[in-house]
């Protein structure tokens, strides 16, 4: 999601790649030198511009707090994660492919780590390193591949990034000519070492973490309410936040997995509702009570809005996109104000409505709160339509719209709502994505 203070991420990444470009610049005689070698110069800055997006690519994944403010909430973090990776890969891609064309005669040597200087043959591993968990990470859904295999293949990043290190601090170059240049490189390079190192096994143990322990688990069709208490220190979490989960039981996994908080900051009891959707979460029923868990956190902006003003409500949840907005409907029913607050709940089927007693419940005890359940495959179901939502808001100006669910459901409605005139700043999305 985003908001005020998400302005200043991407920013400041365009001022390290320009800083980059100046650098390069600097390095040489005169720009004659840029002009009478194109294709070697061309290489150059795109082996450049391509390892400060890789460290950009390592920085974003340490979900350090800072960052959520920077770029407007962890998904926002992640978009950019994967962004930077993809158009770090194709500005490396691009440095081969000019170097092949500038040297024809072997340009197997450039593909193949069999060249007589170890720090090209560096770069080389490095590249397919590179190209390997970049391709992993694009196709992880079409091929299948199990969320904890893509996390180990991902690891390698941690790898290829001490090679690029290595590679640029040996090669004979503007980096090794040009002192501020190589200062510049050889720092950002060693600080994305540090960053993915950190996120990669040191997480674990100085991440923010809090020790609970399981004292209820309850399920509910394919939903698992699980309930902690803490056996320390409280994660200090504010409304709709989300944390990294991980169960410490011989039955499962250890991986630490994010997932949704449904209590209320207030409570000392932690809840999360966990849909089984792969290996891991159908592993569940394996969790007993007494297990312990490490939560690391919190993490997240979408309830920024909602805590920080007055405006009117309406959630749109798709499926177990209903999480985040359990906690916020219930605080909404606690509110003694003139808040309106509505919240759509969307689902395929009845049975699949796993929180819809709860959420009646709710709102009978409030006048302050409307609830809908859409069912899209039942008699009479269909798509929520945006002419329905329109019908709960009584002043543009002061609603915000909060929606979680399938993409393709949040794209659908935004861009109806904003055909309605609804304004962009007051439409939030939660579409955090780990791939």
């Amino acid at each position: 999601m985003s908001d005020e203070n998400g302005k200043i991420g991407n920013p400041i990444i365009y001022l390290s790649l320009s800083l980059t470009i100046l650098l390069w610049i600097l390095s040489k005689n005169s720009i004659s030198d840029i002009a009478s070698w194109p294709l070697l110069s061309i290489s150059q800055i795109a082996a450049l511009l391509g390892t400060i997006l890789f460290v950009w690519s390592m920085l974003l994944a340490t979900r350090l707090n800072f960052l959520e403010n920077w770029f407007g909430g962890l998904d926002n973090v992640y978009k950019v994660h994967r962004k930077v990776s993809i158009i770090g890969a194709i500005f490396i891609l691009i440095h081969l492919v000019f170097l092949i064309s500038d040297n024809a005669g072997g340009w197997w040597r450039y593909i193949l780590p069999f060249h007589n200087q170890n720090s090209v043959n560096l770069g080389i591993y490095a590249f397919w390193i590179f190209v390997v968990v970049i391709l992993s990470a694009l196709f992880v859904r079409k091929i299948n591949l199990k969320y904890h295999v893509w996390k180990n293949i991902h690891k390698f990043v941690n790898l290829a990034m001490i090679l690029t290190l290595l590679h640029v601090m040996m090669i004979e170059s503007d980096t090794s000519a040009f002192l501020p240049l190589g200062i510049w490189i050889y720092w950002m390079t060693g600080f994305g070492v540090a960053c993915g190192l950190y996120i990669s096994f040191f997480y674990k143990y100085i991440g923010p973490k809090y020790k609970y322990e399981v004292v209820d688990i309850d399920k509910h069709v394919d939903v698992y309410n699980i309930f902690l208490k803490p056996l320390g220190d409280k994660i200090p979490f504010s409304l709709a936040q989300f944390a990294y989960v991980s169960f410490q039981s011989s039955e499962i996994s250890s991986e630490l997995h994010p997932y949704c908080i449904v209590s209320l900051p207030e409570e000392s009891v932690l809840r999360f509702s966990i849909k089984e959707l792969g290996d891991y979460t159908k592993t569940l029923n394996k969790l007993k009570v007494g297990d312990k868990a490490m939560v690391y956190g919190p993490y997240g902006r979408l309830g920024f809005k909602f805590t920080t003003t007055m405006k009117d409500a309406i959630f749109i949840a798709g499926g177990i996109g209903i999480a985040p907005f359990l906690s916020m409907f219930r605080k909404a029913g606690l509110e003694k104000n003139n808040r309106r607050t509505s919240l759509f709940y969307c689902t395929k089927y009845r049975e699949e409505a796993t929180f819809d007693l709860e959420l009646k419940e709710l709102k009978q005890n409030s006048p302050n709160l409307y609830y809908h359940s859409q069912c899209s495959r039942e008699p009479n179901g269909g798509h929520l339509s945006v002419q329905e939502i329109m019908e709960r808001i009584r002043d543009t100006q002061n609603t915000i719209i909060y929606l979680c669910g399938p993409k393709k459901m949040m794209v659908g409605i935004k861009e109806g709502l904003m055909k309605k005139k609804i304004q962009s700043q007051n439409i939030v999305l939660e579409d955090f994505e780990m791939l």
